[in-house]
């Protein structure tokens, strides 16, 4: 079996697309999802499976949440290997940085290459780069005042995608070893 992360974009945000984690759980384990646990409220969820198919595994709870909850909430589906690598590669490695460190995940290539206009949004305090299927922004103003938010990324890049903060990545990785 592997272990599998699913990130959940746009979820109980200002009230909208509200998702309790112990309903999130329980769609998980109807859909045979292995040892399925949550993390935090923003739609972290860890689970085993026989699956090897990520978009199958995504497609799955997505259709599971619009069928219980009436929500269409897009859903991003690594192997922890593949998530933990993305972390591991991140080339941000300045702790000071690292504390306003956000990792943007791709659901998909970026269908444009040209991206200097992207790069025109950051602030003096910001430091932003792109890879084929993440993103590392440095907010050093924060993530609240960031021109480079999540929605900023999936227009300009033409994809879906999903940020969090490096502590709670690291954190998902930590807790998906103890799986």
């Amino acid at each position: 079996m592997t272990t599998y992360i699913s990130l959940l974009r746009g979820i109980n945000v200002s009230g909208k697309n509200t998702v309790k984690m112990d309903v999130l759980k329980q769609l998980a384990t109807k859909l045979n999802f292995v040892q399925a646990q949550t993390y935090i409220q923003s739609g972290n969820l860890l689970f085993r499976s026989e699956e090897t198919d990520t978009t199958k595994l995504s497609l799955q709870l997505q259709q599971a949440i619009h069928t219980e909850l009436g929500l269409l909430v897009p859903v991003l589906t690594l192997a922890v290997s593949t998530f933990q690598n993305l972390i591991d590669q991140c080339p941000i490695t300045l702790e000071e940085e690292q504390a306003q460190l956000y990792v943007t995940f791709f659901g998909s290539f970026p269908k444009r290459q040209d991206s200097s206009d992207i790069f025109e949004k950051l602030s003096p305090k910001e430091r932003l780069i792109l890879c084929d299927s993440v993103a590392y922004l440095v907010a050093g103003n924060g993530y609240g005042n960031t021109k480079i938010t999540n929605a900023f990324l999936e227009k300009k890049l033409q994809i879906t995608a999903t940020t969090r903060n490096y502590k709670t990545c690291k954190k998902l990785v930590e807790l998906a070893r103890n799986l």
